[in-house]
């Protein structure tokens, strides 16, 4: 067995093992939400469309990476086998954002907020995520090729160039997604509510950046610069198959 194909299987053994984790953690956030009517909110009902788009997201490095080990696919046929996959990623970066402005949203128009009946906010938080995800993935149909390519990723369906683009618009959706985390907290800092409460609200902002920064951030980033490597090579492939896998 050469070093390549090695490589390939200890990425399909932590695919299954992250596959099989997530799914544990996120049926399980799901479950707490629907037993539990006070943690029930709307934020709360987003994140969990979130847990159910991070559930899709897993399975799709799964078709790809486990039930095709060793195979080497053409940009044309990894779309067609993780088409579901650019969809649900890209409606995840998006609810991302989407989270956090209905915090900033509570925080600051409270009133607002309130009145805003279920039906208008149901358009408001869905037609964005929707409408951007049916784009990209159309936009992924429209763009592929028959390439080779070393790594069947959701950047890698489309062709080269726009692969660069599509992976510079989740960058930049996760700057404005911690700017806006941060503005939370500067928030928080200078509100005068209870102190006890002031600080738990801090810490669990904090821990989300951290997480945010260290994980789906930091996976963009690296994918972002092995999509921008002046040749594309097998090794940079398997390199962001990890990274792929390590953070979705």
């Amino acid at each position: 067995m050469d070093g390549r194909l090695l490589n390939l299987y200890v990425i399909a053994f932590y695919k299954v093992v992250f596959l099989f984790l997530g799914s544990i953690g996120n049926s399980l956030f799901i479950h707490l939400i629907y037993r539990r009517k006070q943690l029930q909110s709307r934020t709360s009902i987003l994140q969990c469309v979130q847990c159910l788009f991070h559930l899709f997201c897993q399975v799709g490095t799964v078709v790809s990476g486990v039930l095709d080990v060793g195979i080497l696919y053409r940009r044309n046929e990894c779309l067609k086998r993780i088409a579901f996959y650019i969809f649900f990623q890209t409606a995840q970066g998006i609810i991302m954002m989407v989270i956090v402005l209905d915090i900033l949203a509570f925080v600051k128009f409270p009133v607002f907020y309130r009145r805003l009946s279920s039906s208008a906010y149901t358009v408001l938080v869905t037609v964005p995520v929707l409408a951007f995800s049916v784009f990209t993935t159309s936009l992924a149909i429209f763009t592929t090729n028959d390439e080779f390519v070393y790594a069947c990723g959701p950047p890698f369906a489309f062709d080269a160039q726009t692969g660069v683009y599509y992976n510079m618009l989740f960058i930049l959706l996760g700057i404005i997604a911690m700017i806006l985390y941060l503005i939370l907290i500067w928030i928080f800092q200078t509100s005068n509510q209870n102190r006890t409460n002031f600080l738990r609200t801090i810490k669990r902002l904090q821990l989300l950046v951290l997480i945010f920064i260290f994980t789906w951030f930091f996976s963009q980033i690296l994918g972002f610069v092995v999509l921008r490597a002046p040749e594309f090579s097998e090794w940079s492939g398997m390199m962001f198959a990890h990274t792929v896998t390590s953070f979705k």
